[in-house]
């Protein structure tokens, strides 16, 4: 077979061919170096942290959460000492990790008080208040009426003292409430009646209460937290009711219209400051014990709101001691009244039987 030389055309076809072959091997050899190069080429160090910038934040995918297995049935629980105020449905908490439910909080006891604290000053200016003289009225016990609006009871208001000291109980009874009241003891002192001890009652045990620390000067209370420094002449919200007249007794200057007796006053609920009493003058009372010609008027009023506003008539023809009081809570409150009443008779003596003579 012969061989015939390509024609022209058929040569510049195949120059073409080869031409762009080779330009397409010497494409891909440039990208082969320059990916090279770029594999090859060191990274720049990461820009340091200035110091209190946050760092970078880096997101990752995280797996899904595992589905949650199904609470346990609820448990029942004992109820607490102290009564909640709505009653919710119980809920059941993980095996895993139970709820905690923090344990009540003790009653107070009124006998294991609290150790004082650093003591406040006296409320109203309690370490310039006046010391009276006194003449304490002798042991004597007094009943009254007591009504609150269409509500009617009884009290009786019992002061014994001795060489040691003093015991005062005031008892209060309510139809069909258990009986209650209040009571302070304490000692005798040359400014009067010094209160040791006072305390709330009801069906007689204490509920809060009240102490001077005489050695101490201080006040201290068995359930708030808190103390006062303890003026001379201070008293606690019974023992004023014997103070007040003992003070009036020894100083007729006192028992003029105008006088004021300031004294200091401490509570069981942590309250203590000066009750200012001022005297109005003279009043004719009709009480259920009888009328009172005479009766002078005194009254302390409220220094903040839903304070206690105190009148009191004191009658002179018993050692001035309280035949009327008037307790009001401002504002809004419903009054409080302790009116003399007669002593209630003595029980009647049963009689004996006795037997049939044979």
């Amino acid at each position: 077979m012969r061989w015939l030389p390509p024609s022209p055309r058929e040569a510049a076809a195949w120059r073409a061919r080869r031409a762009a072959a080779w330009a397409a091997l010497a494409l891909a050899v440039l990208l082969a170096h320059g990916l090279l190069l770029q594999a090859l080429r060191p990274r720049p160090a990461e820009p340091a942290l200035r110091p209190g910038a946050a760092p970078p934040l880096r997101v990752r995918a995280l797996a899904p959460p595992a589905p949650v297995p199904a609470p346990p049935a609820a448990v029942a629980v004992a109820p607490s000492l102290t009564p909640a105020p709505l009653a919710r449905p119980a809920v059941a908490a993980p095996v895993a990790q139970p709820a905690l439910r923090p344990a009540p909080a003790p009653a107070a006891e009124p006998a294991g008080d609290a150790a004082p604290m650093e003591p406040r000053p006296a409320a109203g200016g309690g370490a310039g208040l006046p010391v009276y003289a006194t003449r304490l009225a002798d042991a004597v016990q007094l009943h009254y009426r007591l009504q609150r609006g269409a509500s009617v009871g009884a009290a009786s208001l019992h002061w014994q003292r001795d060489d040691t000291g003093y015991e005062l109980r005031l008892d209060i009874d309510w139809p069909g409430q258990p009986a209650q009241g209040s009571a302070s003891r304490g000692q005798i002192d040359a400014d009067g009646v010094a209160p040791v001890r006072h305390a709330e009652l009801r069906r007689a045990r204490e509920l809060r209460a009240v102490n001077f620390q005489r050695d101490a000067a201080t006040i201290t209370f068995s359930g708030p937290q808190g103390a006062y420094a303890l003026p001379p002449g201070a008293q606690d919200r019974l023992s004023w009711m014997i103070q007040l007249p003992a003070i009036v007794e020894a100083d007729a200057a006192l028992a003029r219209a105008g006088a004021v007796v300031t004294l200091f006053v401490a509570g069981t609920r942590g309250d203590a400051e000066a009750w200012r009493f001022e005297v109005l003058g003279r009043e004719a009372l009709a009480l259920p014990a009888g009328d009172v010609a005479q009766a002078l008027q005194l009254r302390r009023e409220p220094t903040r709101p839903y304070d206690t506003r105190v009148e009191v008539w004191l009658d002179p023809a018993r050692q001035h001691l309280p035949v009327r009081v008037l307790f009001t809570t401002l504002p809004g409150g419903q009054p409080l009244e302790l009116a003399l009443a007669a002593a209630p008779p003595p029980p009647a003596d049963l009689e004996i039987a006795r037997p049939a003579p044979r």
